[in-house]
């Protein structure tokens, strides 16, 4: 059996665009809004904003391998391509299968977020709101990416000016002046892991641009904007961090839940929270098609590799398509079927559906950038692989390793906070029993394939595709 071939749209993808989707992914106003007033209330952990600096640099050494792999093996399935050449074929598919996992995880559980905040907003019922976004997100998913990147363009320069007002809000009207106890050591007291957790999950998505490789205008342009991406979430999240802090006071902003609204009210009176309010809505949304984008061409490059089957890989028809259709398909009905499930069963959309997904999402996606790490340190080293520096190939993939399995325990003993469980609730060990029997199934698959499927098994992580399968989009930038 041969593989059919087929690419996504050429040179359609400059590194801007490619770091809104990275940007957009993280959704800065439910950062702002939930994620870290969540960390102080429920972690006790006064330096949050250094939180953010320590793991944020933990993750950007992660990121030293995953950028260059995806640079010397650009594929738009990047954990994947990059597992099967640096560890093998069968951790390859693995990683394949828990990153779909992952993203389809994150993006699902968005459904909880954004239904919930509809109804509290508009009245109804969660799932309503939530199946009506799913179909607006397919018919984005299924069309040419530029539709994508104005819509998220527009949203996410509307929640940076949000972020920036609050954070004027807050250096305006200061609790108890503009302390700075945020970032001292002597503020990671107490539940610092469950603080690692939060923070490991609001960076998570800064890495999107690399899958984007295919169609990106230059090779470089997608590790670019993941740099890029890690960089401006960190800051932006240790300065929105320490401005809460500022707002409420050292005092009292680790003694309940945070209110940012309230800032937002005495700054800029009582029509600021209601705008608030729809920015938050629309980030909500475009960070799912920011994710949407990622899981589709996850399904589309793994399908074209026969790694799924046939249809996911599907880029639509006419001489000018060049969409994951089949792959944006595959993730649409994934999450229909999990709104429907949790409407049906009547379960917490916010406390299950969120809580649960997005914490499976972010192990999911850890894992899988130590496993990259790794993988990048014994495959820069392999023959006719261009050459890198030490500090590429070595130095920070190994900090990174050792890091991020840290931070990756701490998140594993702690996942009960993400969850909201009891402490010592045994139902948090289901997140990484999940992650770890998904990876089990990837292997068996990848047996299979071995046995049953040779010409599958030799494409893996080869990102197969013709690159004259559809013409660029712009002929003008085609390199001679």
């Amino acid at each position: 059996m041969t593989i059919q071939q087929s690419t996504l749209d050429r040179k359609t993808m400059t590194a801007p665009a490619m770091w809104v989707f990275a940007v957009a992914a993280s959704a800065l106003p439910v950062v702002l809004l939930g994620s870290i007033p969540a960390t102080y209330a429920t972690t006790g952990v006064l330096a949050v904003p250094l939180v953010f600096l320590l793991v944020g640099a933990v993750v950007g050494f992660l990121s030293v391998g995953y950028t260059e792999m995806s640079r010397q093996a650009p594929h738009p399935a990047v954990y994947y391509a990059a597992v099967a050449k640096g560890l093998g074929k069968p951790a390859g598919v693995a990683a394949g299968i828990v990153a779909l996992l992952a993203y389809n995880g994150i993006q699902t559980s968005l459904y909880g977020l954004l239904g919930t905040q509809l109804a509290d907003t508009f009245g109804g019922k969660w799932w309503v709101g939530a199946l009506i976004t799913a179909a607006v997100i397919a018919l984005f998913g299924s069309a040419g990416i530029a539709r994508s990147t104005l819509v998220l363009s527009l949203v996410l320069f509307t929640s940076v000016l949000v972020v920036g007002m609050f954070i004027i809000a807050a250096v305006q009207n200061p609790a108890a002046g503009w302390n700075t106890e945020g970032f001292s050591p002597a503020g990671l007291s107490g539940g610092v892991g469950g603080a690692a957790a939060y923070v490991l999950a609001s960076l998570m998505g800064f890495e999107a641009g690399a899958s984007f490789s295919e169609e990106a205008r230059t090779p470089g342009a997608s590790s670019r904007s993941v740099t890029a991406a890690l960089a401006v979430l960190v800051g932006v999240y240790a300065v929105t961090a320490w401005a809460v802090g500022v707002a409420v006071g050292p005092e009292q902003v680790t003694a309940g839940l945070p209110d940012p609204m309230e800032a937002f009210d005495k700054q800029f009176g009582p029509l600021m929270p209601p705008f608030v309010t729809m920015v938050l809505i629309a980030a909500i949304i475009t960070s799912m098609l920011a994710l949407h984008s990622i899981a589709a061409r996850y399904g589309f490059a793994m399908a074209r590799e026969g790694v799924l089957p046939a249809w996911v890989r599907s880029t639509g028809r006419g001489s000018r398509s060049g969409a994951p259709v089949g792959g944006s398909l595959l993730q649409s009905g994934i999450a229909v079927l999990v709104i429907v499930a949790f409407a049906v069963l009547d379960l917490d959309p916010l406390g299950s559906l969120f809580a649960w997904f997005s914490t499976l999402g972010a192990l999911g996606l850890l894992t899988l950038l130590v496993l990259t790490s790794i993988a990048a340190m014994r495959y820069l080293r392999g023959p006719g692989v261009a050459a890198t520096s030490m500090w590429t190939r070595i130095v920070a993939p190994g900090l990174g390793v050792l890091g991020g399995a840290v931070v990756l325990v701490l998140m594993v003993v702690n996942v009960d906070a993400l969850l909201g469980s009891a402490p010592g609730s045994s139902a948090p060990l289901i997140i990484p029993a999940v992650v770890v029997a998904f990876a089990l199934g990837g292997l068996l698959w990848a047996g299979y394939l071995r046995r049953s499927r040779p010409d599958s098994w030799a494409q893996i992580g080869e990102g197969a595709g013709s690159r004259h399968a559809v013409p660029a989009a712009r002929l003008a930038d085609i390199e001679l």
